[in-house]
């Protein structure tokens, strides 16, 4: 992830011309069969064209589907309610996988079949995402993942113990806006939950004022 100092997630205030580069350039040195962030982070790099309506008069049965490709590499949508529209089933050169609940539409499921989009069932209506790592192993053969959020989706992971590693691009700056999403949204109130601790495992300096923070998760 690329955060501030106070814990929050890009914004425009920040006033970087090219925030991605920030980004980009330390998560494609942490090599991973796949990179996961959430349906609005995807919608960035699904259809631009204005949604159909999406009916089906066939009822399409609620099994996971593997979509035609030769990718080596995946990107993956936590998408529950299947609200991301697809001109074709590749990002870059990684093939998408939709990750749903059972309440999605059969015609969504038919869109997402013609388009040759894979697509996996995490739960009837939430997800259970030790479920979806372990699918994502059995149907793909993926073995790493990189989640790249937002922080409900970083949250959500977090929450299930299901992080083994974080890697933190530290802005140089101080966004101090009340309310705005940070690195980690899991829930609110502190119910019975504690915090994850980690382990320093390396830190570098970067882009002059930044630093790659990378943490191993205590367990």
């Amino acid at each position: 992830m690329l955060g501030s100092v106070d814990g929050r997630i890009k914004q425009d205030i920040w006033g970087y011309k090219d925030p991605a580069k920030y980004f980009e350039e330390p998560a494609s040195k942490i090599k991973a069969d796949a990179w996961l962030v959430g349906r609005v982070t995807m919608q960035e790099f699904s259809s631009k064209k204005p949604r159909p309506a999406m009916k089906s008069t066939v009822r399409i049965p609620k099994e996971d589907f593997v979509g035609t490709h030769d990718a080596k590499t995946y990107a993956v949508v936590i998408d529950p309610s299947g609200k991301c529209h697809w001109d074709k089933n590749m990002v870059s050169t990684e093939h998408v996988i939709e990750v749903l609940t059972e309440k999605v539409s059969s015609g969504y499921l038919e869109h997402l079949r013609a388009k040759n989009v894979s697509y996996l069932f995490g739960g009837k209506t939430e997800l259970d995402l030790a479920l979806v790592l372990e699918k994502l192993n059995r149907h793909f053969g993926i073995k790493r993942v990189r989640i790249d959020g937002g922080g409900h989706v970083n949250g959500s992971f977090l929450k299930a113990g299901l992080i083994d590693e974080f890697s933190l691009v530290l802005a140089p700056v101080a966004d101090g806006t009340i309310g705005a999403p940070t690195l980690f949204e899991a829930e609110k109130g502190f119910g019975k939950r504690t915090a994850t601790r980690f382990r320093l495992k390396s830190v570098k300096k970067i882009f002059d004022d930044f630093l790659w923070i990378r943490y191993d998760v205590i367990r």
